[in-house]
């Protein structure tokens, strides 16, 4: 059975993200480029698999994923279109610069500044109208490595055999939060392209790399513990 995040995550993980692309958005994140980066933990969790090999012995891997928040399932067509036609607008401006280093540096910019305002108006939202518009029962990230011939590919092969997993989040020097839950793996429908659209929005990707061997995970979340050493966690269930 699924759970909501709990406010205490979502006051530390999800709301500040509203903030950290406003201050994106007026140029202001290269002021402190460590706090920048500190924060950008939010966005990052090991995610930790594990299966049994056929001889009875247990494989266990972690990697550092972007974790992402889904929208719920009737916000998600129209928010879709909208960062399509980002993406489009993307691929106008970089077949306009050339290979200007100057001007891509510029187009980049400007493109993420427009993604970020994408952000703000369709995903990071302000309380209680997040609530409205974001499922937070689950988080999402994509398997980048599928497509990396050089890749151990192991959290793919995992879970191929066993979608139970788990988030460990940890901002230094002491913030952590882990979840359990499962995997639902996507290679297509309204998950995969929001995902997708999420991910180039920012990262800017070529029409021909897009979604290609790019599966997308739905984390369902579980359970919730802190694990920050403080009175009231050190490994207290949340939700």
């Amino acid at each position: 059975m699924v759970v909501e995040l709990p406010e205490r995550f979502l006051r530390w993980n999800y709301y500040p993200r509203r903030d950290s692309a406003k201050t994106f958005v007026e140029g202001k994140h290269d002021l402190d480029m460590n706090k920048f980066f500190l924060e950008s933990t939010k966005h990052n969790p090991a995610l930790c698999t594990a299966c049994q090999r056929e001889d009875g012995s247990i494989f266990v891997n972690a990697k550092i994923v972007g974790a992402g928040y889904v929208l719920k399932k009737e916000r998600l067509s129209a928010t879709i279109e909208a960062f399509k036609a980002h993406l489009e607008n993307g691929d106008k401006l970089f077949s306009e610069v050339g290979e200007d280093k100057a001007k891509v540096d510029e187009a980049f910019r400007r493109y993420q500044r427009e993604a970020m305002l994408l952000f703000i108006e369709h995903l990071y939202l302000p309380e209680p109208e997040a609530h409205s518009f974001v499922d937070f029962t689950k988080m999402s990230t994509m398997e980048l490595a599928k497509s990396k011939q050089w890749s151990s590919k192991h959290t793919w092969q995992i879970v191929q055999k066993n979608r139970t997993a788990c988030l460990l989040f940890y901002k230094p020097p002491n913030i952590s939060f882990e979840m359990h839950g499962w995997l639902d793996i996507h290679t297509q429908g309204a998950y995969y392209e929001f995902v997708n659209a999420v991910h180039d929005a920012f990262h800017y990707v070529p029409p021909e790399k897009r979604q290609t061997e790019r599966p997308v995970y739905i984390f369902n979340v579980e359970e919730v513990y802190d694990n920050t050493p403080t009175p009231n966690a050190y490994g207290r269930k949340i939700a």
